[in-house]
Order: structure tokens, then C-alpha cells, then sequence
């Protein structure tokens, strides 16, 4: 449980208002479902959880930016290493379809056997974007939709350079795909 009830509910309201005013964007990673980058509103949630996923991996964590996808059905998340903005990056379950599996990750750190991790709605799971490998199964149902937040160290190599992800601020210019 990486997020409390009341901010996954809100959570929950928050994505039914953007798929009603047609925010969502396709990226090129996975065409079929639906994302969004750099939203204000998520970047505000990506600021409000940065203290307590520094205090997690135990040192100071600067905002990169906050990304979501609604991930449909038969989409397949390939194996793949995320760029040096992703030095920490946290993935969050917002909705489990009813009736469906907990929404499931796949990671493999260099020269180690792969994990796979299972989150119901509201848990979390952080690891080095940048650094190991992740994807997802196809999909068999439409709807799991996972937030994610991206970080970098305040004391890491990273710093400033790619502090919000070169926007000016948190919510600035919304990025279109996952980059």
C-alpha cells in the first residue's frame, strides 16, 4: 500500500475527468492504450509522495516527471531500460478491472534472475528505471491503469541536468510520450 485510500479514490475520479475531456494521448511504446505525461495534476501527486519515496531508498529525491497509461487490452509493455531521468522511478497501481489479476511488472537487474511483482490497487514498487530492465505480459483485459513517478538523486550525476525533466517546473509542458 504505497498510496492511502483517499488519494487512490481521488485518483480514480482524477482519471474519469481526463478521459471525459479527451486528454489522453498514444505514445509509441504502447500504441493501444492510452497516456499521459508531464499533467499538472499528476506532477502535484509525484511532489506530494517525493518525501516519503526519499525517505525509502534512503537519500534526497529531485521531481523528474509523473507519467499514466490505461494500458488496453492485448497491449504488451516490451523489455525495456528507461533513460537517465528515470534514475528513480516508482510504478503505482490506480485500477484493477474487476474480476481481473493484480496488475503485474517484470524486473531483471543486470546479471540477476527476473522478479515479477504483483500490485493491487494503490501498491507501489520502486526500482532503478534506468538501470534495470522491466516489462509487462499482454494484456488480457482493458483498463489497469498504473501511474508513474520519476526521480533523481539530489546528490547523483543526474543533478540538475535533468531536474523536471528539462520543463521549467512541474507541470509545464505537457510531455506527449514516455521518452
Amino acid at each position: 500500500r504505497l498510496l492511502p485510500a483517499s488519494m487512490l479514490e481521488y485518483l480514480k475520479i482524477y482519471y474519469a475527468v481526463l478521459l471525459d475531456n479527451e486528454l489522453f494521448v498514444r505514445d509509441t511504446q504502447c500504441p493501444s492504450s492510452l497516456s499521459l505525461g508531464g499533467d499538472p495534476g499528476l506532477d502535484a501527486v509525484l511532489e506530494w509522495i517525493r518525501p516519503e519515496i526519499g525517505r525509502l531508498v534512503g537519500f534526497e529525491l529531485a521531481p523528474t516527471y509523473s507519467y499514466t497509461r490505461r494500458y488496453a487490452k492485448g497491449e504488451l509493455l516490451k523489455r525495456h531500460k528507461d533513460r537517465e531521468s528515470c534514475e528513480v522511478s516508482v510504478t503505482v497501481s490506480i485500477k484493477v478491472p474487476q474480476r481481473a489479476a493484480p496488475s503485474v511488472v517484470y524486473l531483471r537487474p543486470p546479471n540477476a534472475r527476473a522478479t515479477k511483482v504483483a500490485m493491487r490497487e494503490g501498491d507501489g514498487c520502486i526500482y532503478a528505471g534506468a538501470e534495470i530492465e522491466h516489462w509487462r505480459d499482454r494484456f488480457r483485459v482493458d483498463g489497469y491503469i498504473q501511474l508513474f513517478f520519476h526521480f533523481i538523486s539530489k546528490s547523483g550525476r543526474y543533478y540538475p541536468d535533468h531536474l523536471f525533466d528539462g520543463r521549467k517546473f512541474l507541470g509545464g509542458t505537457r510531455l506527449t510520450a514516455e521518452k
